[in-house]
């Protein structure tokens, strides 16, 4: 445990500086869960001036479009020292923003299988959680091929699916529109989530939500930011 609180606050100091350095601006607060092969960093209070000045315009699009071309470089220039810390490859990155919230997801997928049992809360159902997430993914698509969500600690849940676009969404991927598929499907993943009223079967409020996809393996991921329990 140790162990990895230490490699946590290591990846949060050098993603910190690395963000500051690439953006001009670094986050107030980077929150690192880390459970192989699952890395996790929540940045907090996260928004340059020339940012903030475009939100106050009202260009998110603008925004989101300029992070997302800076975060394709972003993440395979941190890789080899993030690998060194966490002893191990990392096979693929994904992020998502709340703008409004100024706060954000990173997240890295080590080049490994999890294991079969992955640890879940004894008094939480894990199936309820997932027949939720079927749901949703039902009423804005289809039924993902395979379903899966892990417990990563008290503030972080990751939700892996796979075989989840239906033919006009594989179309517009083909046809080179996969960034503004990835504009509209972000805030109706959101609303859809909210609908479902996760936070009984959960237990715990969730404070934020994060979708991101790799559209040519028909897969993608949602991070849930969770607000922990307080102790008694």
């Amino acid at each position: 445990m140790e162990q990895q609180q230490t490699e946590a606050q290591m990846i949060a100091a050098y993603t910190g500086k690395a963000l500051r350095d690439h953006f001009g601006k670094g986050p107030v607060n980077i929150h690192v869960s880390f459970k192989r092969p699952f890395l996790i960093m929540n940045v907090k209070d996260f928004l340059g001036p020339m940012e903030n000045i475009l939100l106050q315009q009202n260009e998110e699009q603008r925004v989101a479009k300029s992070r997302e071309f800076i975060m394709h470089e972003f993440c395979p220039r941190i890789q080899p020292d993030i690998e060194d810390m966490i002893n191990g490859i990392i096979k693929e990155w994904y992020f998502d923003w709340n703008l409004k919230a100024h706060s954000g997801m990173i997240w890295a997928i080590m080049d490994e299988e999890p294991p079969k049992k992955f640890p879940w809360p004894g008094e939480l159902s894990q199936k309820a959680f997932e027949r939720k997430i079927v749901n949703l993914s039902i009423k804005g698509q289809k039924e993902p091929e395979y379903t899966e969500a892990y417990w990563i600690d008290e503030r972080s849940i990751m939700i892996y699916r796979s075989g989840v676009f239906v033919e006009i969404e594989k179309e517009l991927i083909h046809a080179g529109f996969g960034e503004q598929l990835k504009i509209a499907k972000r805030p109706m993943e959101r609303r859809l989530f909210k609908e479902e009223h996760m936070e009984p079967i959960l237990q715990r409020k969730i404070t934020d939500v994060f979708t991101d996809w790799n559209f040519s393996a028909d897969k993608g991921y949602m991070v849930l930011a969770l607000e922990p329990e307080k102790k008694r």
